[in-house]
């Protein structure tokens, strides 16, 4: 097998292992996988593929983007919440273009998620 399918095998096991990954992944209403969405933004049009979208039982609407950052280092939780904050404008944008009021990063590489509230 090739590197590349090696970390695709990896990520997905991490995925179904995880109770977060399996939730993510679950069956929910208005679920939607690989969602594309074209917004009008400074008067030009452009399109954004969104890995998850879906409502949850409480009725919030969640943008979900997998990453699959690699952290061999020490302090993975501080890396996590680096890797939250790089990425904070591109799910608010996300979220935006759906109307949801939740947002979060999956890891499924290094089992991490991290969440916040539009």
């Amino acid at each position: 097998m090739s590197a590349a399918a090696d970390l695709v095998a990896v990520a997905l096991k991490n995925v179904l292992a995880d109770e977060r990954g399996r939730w993510v992944l679950g069956p929910h209403p208005q679920a939607r996988s690989e969602h594309r969405v074209r917004v009008l933004a400074n008067g030009r049009f452009s399109s954004l593929v969104i890995d998850r979208v879906f409502r949850d039982a409480e009725g919030h609407r969640w943008v979900v983007d997998f990453k699959t950052s690699r952290h061999e280092g020490a302090d993975r939780e501080a890396f996590l919440d680096r890797e939250r904050d790089r990425y904070m404008g591109q799910l608010s944008n996300y979220g935006r273009a759906v109307e949801a009021n939740r947002l979060g990063l999956l890891f499924p590489l290094l089992r991490g998620w991290r969440e916040w509230r539009k």
